[in-house]
């Protein structure tokens, strides 16, 4: 089997749908539930499960962001519209006074 083939045959972490659906579900249920149990131990019924599960969900979602632009960085590489304009090479009509 090739090392191509290997790689495609053998989800990472990086092409794994599941391992991005279940980080993105279990993350805010994990923060919501401890929100829940301090809840329990302070008697702040509502506050600190709300509190911790909405700091999942933004974890959640930062987290989605970063790994997709990331994965859009490594696809984009050596793309015309990735490269970075030489350095002097200033556009037409804008020329220094």
């Amino acid at each position: 089997m090739s090392s191509r083939r290997r790689r495609l045959a053998y989800p990472t972490y990086d092409n794994d749908a599941l391992a991005h659906a279940m980080a993105l579900v279990a993350v805010p249920v994990l923060f919501g539930l401890l929100g829940a149990w301090l809840d329990s131990l302070l008697g702040t019924r509502p506050v600190l499960l709300l509190v911790l599960g909405g700091f999942g969900v933004a974890c959640s979602f930062a987290s989605a962001y970063y790994r997709y632009e990331a994965k859009i960085a490594r696809n984009d590489e050596g793309k015309p519209w990735a490269r970075k304009p030489h350095r002097g090479s200033e556009p037409r009509g804008k020329e220094a006074t």
